[in-house]
């Protein structure tokens, strides 16, 4: 038998790699794997990890990821995903994944930041991230997508010591469709929960963070309200319909309606009032109105143009 050292060397010419053909079938994975999600957030989430260049092993988990039998006991905490993921063993795996926190101090200075442009706690209270919010995270020297220059810190308790594992590998990927629901889970990864992020920004809540007093007493109800308010024009939808009195009184305004989107969602992260009988009964009540109030705006809106 010949040295299986000394076969490759001097046979190797004679096995050619076509090196376009493998370029291409890691595009092609690649692309496969990132659609997988279905939100720009999602796909960042899984493109930042096809960072750590083995797609291969990641595409062994896309067929786990969409077995949701497999996984169980799901959990995003601060700094870390669990998971439990059934393999062939009868004892589902353990699976860890573990995330470099921001810092207080720094976590300071990006609420701050965020709360200078009220589109950005719009965008919040939406449950959305905006590129001028992750831009500001990226500001600060942090992403809110994994970072994987110093490699993945992961570890399953499977017999496969490689990272990543296909349990790994499913784990991240199921983990991209959550973040399509629910973008804010990348907050909670950093250290902050969307509660304790709406609370540093005075919205739905009250302050978190470690000099909470401190805040209260520059941040109180009175100063918010006059920063935030603004006379509104009484306009009739009878006046806006009727053109025959348009003129000079009524300037024209540049704007599109579109349809709400997560409306419900904004209504979750304000929270409900305070000292409320029967919490229960109000939210299901003040949610019918809401979604009417937002129907019947939306479709007068759309008979107006």
């Amino acid at each position: 038998m010949r040295n299986r050292r000394n076969y490759r060397k001097t046979d190797k010419k004679n096995y050619p790699i076509d090196k376009k053909g493998k370029h291409e079938e890691v595009l092609e994975i690649k692309r496969n794997l990132v659609n997988y999600a279905q939100t720009s957030w999602g796909k960042q989430w899984i493109h930042a990890i096809l960072k750590i260049g083995r797609p291969y092993r990641m595409r062994r988990g896309i067929n786990y990821a969409k077995d949701e039998e497999r996984l169980s006991n799901l959990q995003v905490n601060k700094g870390e995903i669990f998971s439990m993921v059934q393999g062939t063993a009868p004892t589902p795996y353990r699976v860890r994944i573990k995330f470099k926190q921001i810092s207080e101090e720094d976590w300071k200075t990006i609420s701050n930041q965020i709360s200078q442009n009220l589109l950005n706690l719009i965008d919040l209270l939406e449950g959305k991230l905006s590129d001028k919010i992750l831009g500001i995270f990226e500001a600060q020297g942090y992403s809110l997508f994994p970072d994987i220059s110093e490699g993945l810190d992961a570890s399953c308790s499977c017999p496969d010591k490689a990272i990543p594992c296909k349990h790994i590998a499913a784990t991240i990927l199921y983990i991209s469709r959550v973040v399509d629901y629910e973008p804010l889970i990348l907050l909670k990864l950093r250290g902050k929960t969307k509660k304790e992020i709406l609370a540093a920004l005075n919205i739905g809540g009250t302050l978190t963070f470690s000099d909470e007093a401190d805040l209260k007493e520059e941040r109180n109800m009175k100063e918010i309200e006059e920063k935030y308010s603004f006379e509104v024009p009484k306009i009739s939808i009878k006046d806006l319909n009727n053109k025959s009195r348009e003129d000079n009184s009524i300037n024209d305004v540049d704007f599109q309606f579109r349809k709400p989107s997560k409306m419900i969602q904004t209504l979750e992260n304000l929270g409900l009032p305070p000292n409320l009988e029967n919490p229960k009964a109000f939210s299901i009540v003040f949610e019918k109105i809401y979604r009417r109030i937002m129907k019947q705006a939306y479709d007068t809106s759309m008979k107006s143009n």
